[in-house]
């Protein structure tokens, strides 16, 4: 085999690999609840660090159920009512 055609092959085979890891790079998945104003919201979310992955699924939540900026920044600030994560 020539050089350039075993440098191309190599080069290709790190490409699959690095789209490979991006697409499959969330760590865990959870399901997480919050109430606010009487309105219980659920989301699923997948992160790489569990505690980023909560946190985005209350901020997540908190857009379906608060209305305005105001309310969007209290409902963050309510700890959810349900976590279930798991290891992906």
């Amino acid at each position: 085999m020539k050089k350039g055609a075993i440098l191309t092959a190599g080069f290709l085979a790190f490409v699959v690999y690095i789209s490979y890891s991006l697409m499959t790079s969330g760590k865990y998945e959870c399901n997480v609840c919050i109430v606010y104003n009487d309105k219980e919201v659920c989301q699923k979310v997948t992160g790489m660090e569990k505690q980023e992955t909560i946190m985005m699924g209350v901020s997540t939540a908190c857009g379906g159920a608060a209305n305005g900026r105001t309310e969007n920044i209290e409902c963050s600030n309510t700890p959810p009512v349900k976590v279930v994560c798991k290891n992906l």
